[in-house]
């Protein structure tokens, strides 16, 4: 095998190049995705302190949602907890929701359901119908999920509810993408992983960014003090994460990870529900603090580098065997801390694909980002 090379200098940058780009990468797989991957998260229920648990107020918002109300909204009101309230707020809905939820709240009296009538909610998304969920709650602490959302566990409000300990005004849980049959689904799951890694991660390092209301919990008056969603109404996207983006910090918010804290959603089913979430999410992000903008583009931008820098290797004949050690070191890195940060967020057999997955997504993200910024503003408002 020869390892001998001309050392210009074009050789020695591209050679160092890809060297700095490579251990970026590892660095930021072992020290971020790390926290996920390999940090234990033992979180025990203390059953003789049930009584000191605060009272709770779920929201969620719903349209049309007459499937998910018959099959999952019982899961959530059945509940082994000990005060809580389910908030369900109808935003005009046109099939059998009002009259399915009518009938559940004869059988459950902790079930509130607040009816919007048509044309009141001008604005896009669900921030309208949350607002008026937050409005309605007659408790200080929220947890607010979806329609399509169903707990892995009936002690799934306890596990959140223990994150408010030590004066934590926010709750970060995990929602699990529905496992399906096909390669979209494991597409899916690859790229909404990689995303709950990486702000889990940050957010175990106290450098939140994010949350998502899949599985969300904060304090009603973090919610008022905050001005509620009043500074980007204007978009159809961030109940959620340019909410939670405006008011987190490493002091106030906390992470649970556990199996029962866990939530598991199948709202994203095809291609255009997939766009139609990345491009949301996309869109909340060009709203972040810079300094957090510029966190999320550590990885791929590196990755992105460190590609091109094996590209100019093969193009100034530097010998294969360097290319191809600095690609098993990053495979082999990627795919462990993948295989054990995935397995923490219960996603199974996706792990050995990260490295094709990665590169696709990266250039899915780079197409998505090129698109939204060549549009008016007011085309994705």
């Amino acid at each position: 095998m020869n390892f001998l090379f001309p050392l210009t200098i074009p050789n020695l940058v591209v050679l160092g190049c890809a060297t700095f780009f490579l251990l970026v990468q590892i660095l930021y797989y072992l020290i971020v995705y790390g926290k996920v991957a390999f940090k234990k998260h033992r979180f025990r229920i203390d059953l003789s302190k049930q009584s000191e648990y605060p009272p709770l107020s779920v929201i969620i918002a719903v349209k049309n949602d007459e499937y998910n109300i018959k099959n999952k909204l019982v899961e959530i009101l059945e509940q082994d907890y000990l005060k809580y309230e389910v908030i369900v707020v109808n935003d005009a809905s046109t099939d059998d929701t009002e009259y399915i939820l009518k009938g559940l709240s004869v059988v459950y009296p902790h079930l509130k359901v607040v009816n919007i009538v048509e044309n009141v909610n001008k604005f896009q998304g669900q921030k309208f119908p949350i607002s008026i969920g937050i409005k309605s709650a007659k408790y200080e602490h929220l947890v607010l999920t979806k329609a399509d959302c169903k707990p892995n566990s009936f002690e799934w409000l306890k596990y959140i509810a223990t994150g408010f300990n030590s004066g934590k005004e926010i709750v970060l849980g995990y929602a699990a993408v529905e496992k399906r049959k096909g390669l979209l689904n494991k597409l899916i799951q690859y790229d909404h992983g990689i995303r709950s890694m990486n702000y889990l991660s940050f957010a175990l390092s106290k450098k939140p960014y994010l949350g998502e209301g899949y599985n969300l919990a904060y304090k009603k008056s973090l919610f008022y003090k905050a001005g509620g969603f009043i500074k980007h109404y204007n978009l159809s996207s961030g109940d959620d994460d340019m909410f939670i983006n405006q008011v987190t910090n490493g002091k106030n918010t906390s992470v649970v990870l556990t199996t029962p804290s866990q939530i598991k959603f199948d709202s994203i089913r095809t291609y255009k529900d997939w766009m139609k979430i990345k491009k949301g999410n996309i869109i909340s992000q060009k709203h972040f603090k810079l300094s957090h903008r510029l966190r999320l583009k550590i990885l791929p931008l590196s990755t992105i580098l460190f590609y091109l820098s094996i590209v100019a290797m093969f193009l100034l004949s530097i010998p294969w065997q360097y290319a191809v050690i600095a690609l098993l070191l990053k495979y082999i890195f990627q795919i462990i801390v993948c295989y054990k940060g995935f397995k923490r967020l219960k996603i199974k057999k996706i792990h050995i694909f990260a490295p094709i997955f990665e590169i696709y997504q990266i250039l899915l993200n780079t197409i998505l980002e090129i698109r939204i910024l060549s549009i008016k503003k007011s085309k994705w408002r």
